[in-house]
Formats: C-alpha cells, sequence, structure tokens
C-alpha cells in the first residue's frame, strides 16, 4: 500500500508558504515556538491536538481533517482500476522519486498520462497495444524524465499544457499544446483538460470517463506544493474545488504522487478543502 504523500508536517508547510508566510511570522501567529514549528516541518515533532487545531486555524486548514491526518487515523480506501467504458488504467510506480504514471485504455489502444517512471516498465505496460499519446499534466521532471526515450521513433503525439509547451518541445518529435477546457481526442478516448494552476503555471487534471488524472495539482489529503507565490495559492484551491470536487463522489482520481482517491475522500477527508 503507498502511504499518504504528505504527512501534517507537509500540510502546515504548503499551506504556510502558500500564505506567504516565513516560520517566524507563523509563531508569532500561532504563539507556537518557531523551533518547534520548524521541527513539524522536519519531521522531527508531532503535533499535541491544540496544536494541530492552532495551526489550521491560522492555515485555513480543516481541524478535523487535519489532526486525522496527524493522528494518522485516515487513509483513502483502495481505488479500482476499471473505468467506464470498459477502459483499464495500469497504475506504475517509480519508488525513488516517489511517482505514479499511467497507462490507459483499452486491449487494443492506450494513452500514457506523465512520464516519469523508466521506460522500459511503460513498455511492459503498453505490451502489443498502440500507443496513441502522451498527455502531460504538467512538466517537472519527474513527471517527463522518461519523454524521450518512450517517444523515440515512436509516431505519437505529445500534449501538454500550453503554458508550458517550451519545457517539453525538444523531447519529443510531435509537441502540442492544450488549454482549459479543451476536448483531447486522441485515437478512440477522448479526455478533457481542467487547468488547475498553482503547483506549477500550467498544471492540469485530465478527466476521462469516471476517473480525473491530477498530476500534483490534489493528491490524497494533500494538494501539491504551490509555486506561484501567495496570489497563486487560492486560485490553486478554487479550481481543483471547482474542477474536481464538484465532479460525482464515485470519481476516481489518480495522482502524481500518493495513494489514488475519490472525490468523496477529499471532500472528507482533505483538510485544504
Amino acid at each position: 500500500m503507498i502511504p499518504l504523500e504528505d504527512e501534517f508536517g507537509d500540510l502546515i508547510g504548503k499551506s504556510r508558504s502558500g500564505h506567504g508566510l516565513t516560520v517566524q511570522e507563523l509563531a508569532g501567529q500561532a504563539g507556537i515556538d518557531a523551533d518547534v514549528i520548524s521541527a513539524f516541518e522536519g519531521y522531527r515533532r508531532d503535533p499535541t491536538r491544540e496544536q494541530s487545531d492552532v495551526l489550521a486555524g491560522r492555515l485555513a486548514l480543516d481541524p478535523e481533517k487535519l489532526w486525522d491526518i496527524a493522528a494518522d487515523t485516515w487513509a483513502p480506501g483502495p481505488v479500482e482500476t476499471a473505468l467506464e467504458g470498459g477502459l483499464k488504467v495500469d497504475q506504475l510506480w517509480y519508488g525513488p522519486d516517489r511517482v505514479w504514471a499511467y497507462v490507459v485504455g483499452d486491449n487494443s489502444q492506450c494513452v500514457l498520462i506523465d512520464a516519469g517512471v523508466p521506460a522500459a516498465e511503460i513498455g511492459e505496460a503498453i505490451g502489443a497495444r498502440e500507443l496513441v499519446a502522451v498527455l502531460l499534466t504538467h512538466t517537472h521532471g519527474d513527471h517527463v524524465s522518461a519523454l524521450e526515450e518512450v517517444t523515440k521513433g515512436v509516431d505519437v503525439p505529445v500534449y501538454a499544457p500550453s503554458q508550458e509547451l517550451d519545457a517539453v518541445t525538444g523531447m519529443a518529435d510531435d509537441v502540442r499544446p492544450f488549454s482549459d477546457g479543451d476536448a483531447i481526442e486522441v485515437g478512440p478516448f477522448e479526455f478533457k483538460a481542467l487547468h488547475t494552476p498553482g503547483h506549477t503555471a500550467g498544471e492540469s487534471c485530465l478527466a476521462i470517463a469516471d476517473a480525473v488524472f491530477t498530476g500534483d495539482a490534489l493528491l490524497a489529503g494533500s494538494i501539491g506544493g504551490n509555486n506561484l507565490g501567495p496570489d497563486g495559492f487560492p486560485v490553486h484551491k478554487q479550481t481543483v474545488r471547482d474542477k474536481v470536487l464538484t465532479l460525482p463522489g464515485a470519481t476516481k482520481l489518480f495522482p502524481g504522487h500518493g495513494p489514488q482517491t475519490t472525490v468523496a475522500e477529499e471532500l472528507a477527508h482533505n483538510p485544504f478543502f
């Protein structure tokens, strides 16, 4: 079983950074010593319930949900890899980067979502099927490290968020942009692009059937680290809430890191929402 990507310290650190606060500033607001907060963020100390609640209040995190993660009393249940319409998801885990890639398709054709897993493992998952496209949620190195090898000598388009196209233009022969709301038609499959910026400028979720591949926009019990500054942090949370967490509760969520989850699980347990 894959553990949660983020622990209590990660949640505090991501929210503190998202709000543009230093450790010292948060310490002053919360009445908790800065060294203690640093120890939380460095996995060197566990919080008391009172400390967790105080920090939740200062960082706009749900206190009950935050404490469940701090106390290690919640993890999402197993998520089925069979999707509506006869599609199936092959989940590929690369331990050194703690990252997922996904192969989605039927018995004859498939699509690769992100490419941060060794190419040999991706090729094994594809098998005898035709790879009709590679879709990227964003272009951080841990999500594209195998892209060149996977696409070398293969006539396959690579779709990337329009804001990040330049980052991968030299890594494949046929790189195409997508934007928010686009229907990406590849072979017999159609994905919908949901722009959820925050972790990166182009970070996007990719929806198909009863599933969404969330990249680093949304993780089980957390979100990806905000890299667009304090102004981008509320946009990150709001776009995930509006575009992903309004979907039916049974919608399956396949993130770039950590365990798979569902919309219902995240609404009930993610302290950012």
